[in-house]
């Protein structure tokens, strides 16, 4: 009897531990990628997907903490385990959902070159059709494995590529004129264009969507065959949508929406 209720004790014991295990969760996330996630001067972390991820905590129930970690080896990072969710402006591609699973999308995911106002460089038609012999003799400056890298390695052979681990050293190398071009997403750009050097560049071409490359949108990254947590998180971010708190993060850094067209269609 007395060992019954030691083992019973015991299990307990487990139970609430793996409870409170389950609670904590880790994120992956960039932490140099303004204004999606960055540390200010004082070191604090910050930015349109750590206030997502830190609403899907509260939310869910879990107790967050935040790794950083760069582009290319967060999917990596993520299926070892360094943590159990990636929140870092990931686009959710046919590509990438063969290695993880992603949340609904909670942002949208389209493309745009950029170059100097000067410039005369014609990389897509009207139309979005790439034209990479409008690029002969032109170097394009690129996020590594980003969704850009792959689009513009496969559908623009030939043509220079210079590739950046973070948009700081992108940017400074388009503005110092060590690349023509760039390619990014729009978002991201509308806060380079408010600065004082984005003054002197402009978009070229139209604004480009391609499910295949730039998927339906922005989602949480997480390891395949953890449906409970999915769930958690899918559920977080649709009443996020449906209650306003969306919108109330989205208008902190952009007087535009960037809710997915899934969510607005």
């Amino acid at each position: 009897m007395k060992k019954t209720a030691l083992t019973l004790l015991a299990g307990a014991a487990l139970l609430l531990a793996g409870s409170a295990f389950a609670r904590e969760v880790k994120v992956g996330t960039e932490c140099t990628n303004p204004p999606f996630n960055y540390r200010t001067s004082g070191g604090e972390l910050v930015g349109f997907d750590v206030d997502i991820a830190r609403e899907i905590g509260k939310r869910a129930g879990f107790q967050l903490s935040f790794v950083c970690q760069s582009l290319e080896g967060v999917i990596p990072a993520l299926t070892s385990r360094k943590f159990a969710l990636v929140l870092a402006s990931l686009s959710i591609t046919e590509a990438r959902q063969k290695s993880i699973d992603f949340s609904v999308p909670y942002r949208s995911s389209t493309g745009r070159f950029v170059a100097p106002n000067a410039s005369k460089l014609e990389p897509v038609t009207a139309d979005g059709t790439p034209n990479p012999k409008a690029l002969d003799g032109k170097t394009v400056g690129l996020i590594r494995s980003s969704t850009y890298d792959r689009y513009f390695t496969e559908l623009f052979p030939g043509v220079q590529i210079s590739r950046y681990e973070n948009y700081e050293t992108l940017l400074l190398d388009l503005v110092s004129g060590r690349v023509d071009a760039i390619m990014a997403g729009p978002i991201k750009m509308e806060g380079f264009f408010a600065e004082p050097q984005g003054k002197g560049f402009k978009y070229v071409g139209p604004e480009l969507e391609n499910i295949k490359y730039f998927g339906p949108g922005v989602g949480v990254g997480l390891r395949k065959n953890e449906p409970e947590l999915l769930a958690k998180v899918n559920d977080a971010l649709k009443g996020m949508f449906a209650d306003g708190t969306f919108k109330a993060i989205n208008q902190k850094y952009w007087k535009f929406t960037v809710m997915p067209s899934v969510w607005t269609d």
